[in-house]
């Protein structure tokens, strides 16, 4: 991250205050809002979806006519 006034380690730190969680601890491309984890618990706690379904779900969200097309 190249936040104004963030040291290179912290980047962890900025993501979190951005409400964004990183998808992996080393370098992270990608990174999850706290809402769409929210919404992954409920759906995984209340429905059992798995993680894959859930993807799916967010990508058919995303765009219905053409999920594939999401990366």
């Amino acid at each position: 991250c190249n936040c104004p006034g963030s040291h290179p380690n912290d980047w962890h730190l900025d993501l979190l205050r951005q409400r964004l969680f990183p998808a992996s601890i080393s370098k992270p491309t990608t990174a999850f809002t706290f809402a769409v984890l929210d919404h992954f618990l409920i759906d995984a706690l209340e429905c059992k979806t798995s993680a894959m379904s859930f993807y799916q779900k967010v990508k058919r969200l995303t765009n219905n006519a053409f999920p594939e097309r999401v990366p």
